[in-house]
C-alpha cells in the first residue's frame, strides 16, 4: 500500500497564516512607529552636535568667526563663516555677500527644535578662531511627537554636549 503526501496548503491553512501575519503587523507597527519618530530625534540631535563640532573646527583651521544661527520657526538651522567676503560685513553675525556657507539643516518633520538659547537671548552663537564661543554657552532643545525630549548644550569653553529630559523638559542630564 503506498501513502501519497499532500501537495500544498488548504485554504483553511492560508487564511490562518494571513491572520497570524496581519496580527504581528498589527501589533508591531505601532512599536516601530514610536522607535522611528524616537531614532529621529536622537539623528537630528547627533547630528547638531556634529555640525557645531564641525563649525568649531572650521573656525580653528580659518582663523576666522563661524556663526550657527538657529531658526526655531522654521525648524532649520545655518553656520556660515562671517569673514565679509563678496561684498558682506564681516563679524556682524549677518550671512550677506558671498559668506561661505558651512551647513544649513532642517530638522526631521517629527522633530521640534523648540528653543535655542545663547547669550542676548537670540538663537544664534559664533566660534572664534580659537574655537571659542562668544558669551557664557547656552543651548538648543528639541522634542518629537512622543514627547521625548533632547538637546545640545554648549559651555563658555565650547565644550558640545548632548542631554536628554525624563521630566519634559525641566531637568536635564548628560547623555555622553
Amino acid at each position: 500500500m503506498t501513502v501519497r503526501g499532500k501537495n500544498g496548503f488548504t485554504l483553511v491553512e492560508l487564511i490562518i497564516v494571513i491572520m497570524l501575519i496581519g496580527i504581528v503587523v498589527g501589533v508591531a507597527a505601532p512599536v516601530l512607529r514610536e522607535y522611528s519618530v524616537d531614532a529621529n530625534l536622537k539623528s537630528a540631535v547627533r547630528n547638531l552636535k556634529s555640525d557645531m563640532e564641525l563649525a568649531k573646527l572650521r573656525a580653528i583651521r580659518e582663523n576666522a568667526r563661524v556663526v550657527m544661527d538657529f531658526d526655531t520657526t522654521n525648524n532649520s538651522y545655518e553656520a556660515f563663516v562671517d569673514d565679509g567676503s563678496g561684498g558682506g560685513t564681516a563679524g556682524n553675525n549677518a550671512k550677506d555677500g558671498s559668506e561661505v556657507t558651512v551647513t544649513t539643516v532642517s530638522i526631521p518633520a517629527n522633530v521640534t527644535m523648540y528653543e535655542a538659547s545663547f547669550p542676548g537671548g537670540i538663537p544664534r552663537f559664533r566660534f572664534d578662531g580659537r574655537g571659542l564661543p562668544n558669551g557664557v554657552g547656552g543651548h538648543v532643545h528639541m522634542k518629537n511627537t512622543n514627547d521625548n525630549y533632547r538637546g545640545v548644550d554648549l559651555s563658555m569653553v565650547g565644550h558640545i554636549q548632548i542631554k536628554t529630559s525624563v521630566d519634559g523638559g525641566g531637568t536635564w542630564v548628560d547623555v555622553d
